[in-house]
């Protein structure tokens, strides 16, 4: 028997434009994390005024049940300027959303025995960190584990000074984004390859198996010629220079769908030795209390993942959040239960969006 696909469209207003949305997915409703049922209806509702009233110009949204995608949005512009709407094909920088994904990359490495999460860094180098401080002896206490969780010391970005430890490596939570460039220039020594060879060994073990279609590290002339424009307030930010380089903190290209596919990968189990992905999901480093942790819910850092939570649910949640000037990602998930939710959108510091969209949907039992 066949089924028409019901395409949902609506419109809202942004500077005087109409913006649509595509829902391919013909469900009606998806579950939340505790299994009741949501009307897919009132989820665009709440998108559609959220995205209003924070100016949002662009989204492109998966909801995981049981592990499958159980439903899929993609919403307004990706370039306001050209009337140009998200679609399927749609790419936004995920932002730190790649920190991860490259500690699953890792984990590979790990289970092929090419890396020990315990073993200094430093040791598998053949060419020195550039701007690396090497007068400061406790970085070589630095190993990919202290990177994966964010103890390293290292400072998040250097800016222009010489790097070096702020603190003891392994003692207290960091968040650091050079920690894990760190790395990647320790891979590189041990796959002796460059940036494209990583990219490309990424794609061999880690895109290309899991039909990761739209999920890049390194822009190509096919992830911007579909990249979303980036947005601040409503207005276009500068278009800026593409980087070259492997950025395992910041550098990932992707959409919903795409992305979904690794987090199903994982819910799944797959690819990994059970003592990695026990590894990989372990609490290893108690966050700090800051008001923003305190605020989502953030009481511990896995192997990559920050750990969620919530006074509105029994079992913590993993995920990460992304901003890069001009773009917002999140994604959220319950292993166990095999659910998710990711979002990526196109307008800057816009994290809470996402997390009030995954509060609404796991508060509200709307049928």
């Amino acid at each position: 028997m066949k089924y028409l696909i019901l395409i949902t469209v609506l419109f809202f207003s942004c500077k005087g434009k109409q913006e649509k949305s595509i829902n391919s997915n013909e469900k009606q409703y998806v579950e939340n994390i505790s299994g009741a049922k949501i009307s897919t209806q009132k989820i665009e509702q709440f998108i559609g005024d959220k995205m209003e009233v924070m100016n949002i110009p662009g989204l492109s949204m998966a909801i995981i049940n049981k592990g499958e995608i159980a439903y899929h949005i993609t919403k307004g512009f990706a370039n306001i300027e050209d009337d140009k709407e998200v679609n399927e094909q749609t790419l936004f920088e995920g932002a730190s959303i790649s920190k991860p994904m490259f500690a699953y990359l890792v984990m590979q490495l790990v289970d092929e025995a090419k890396l020990e999460l315990d073993r200094p860094l430093y040791q598998y180098i053949q060419q020195p960190f550039p701007g690396l401080d090497n007068t400061d002896e406790d970085y070589k206490e630095i190993t990919a584990r202290m990177v994966l969780s964010h103890s390293t010391g290292f400072p998040n970005w250097r800016g222009n000074s010489t790097l070096s430890t702020q603190f003891k490596p392994g003692t207290k939570f960091g968040y650091s984004g050079e920690g894990y460039q760190y790395l990647v220039h320790v891979v590189q020594s041990i796959l002796n390859t460059d940036y494209m060879g990583l990219e490309s060994y990424f794609q061999e073990k880690v895109a290309i198996p899991l039909k990761m279609d739209n999920t890049t590290y390194i822009p190509n002339s096919k992830t911007l010629k579909n990249k979303a424009k980036a947005y601040k307030s409503g207005a276009p930010i500068p278009k800026r220079k593409n980087a070259q380089e492997f950025n395992a903190a910041a550098g990932i290209h992707s959409e919903a769908i795409s992305y979904s596919n690794w987090l199903i990968n994982l819910m799944n189990k797959k690819d990994l030795t059970k003592e990695s992905y026990d590894e990989l999901f372990k609490d290893q480093i108690t966050t700090p209390k800051q008001e923003w942790f305190n605020n989502v819910g953030i009481t511990n850092w896995t192997l990559g993942f920050a750990k969620h939570k919530f006074e509105f649910l029994d079992t913590p949640i993993c995920g990460h959040i992304g901003n890069n000037e001009g773009f917002t990602s999140l994604f959220l998930m319950d292993l166990n239960k095999k659910w998710g939710v990711v979002i990526f959108t196109n307008a800057d510091q816009a994290s809470d969006f996402g997390f009030d969209l995954f509060k609404y949907i796991n508060t509200k039992n709307n049928p």
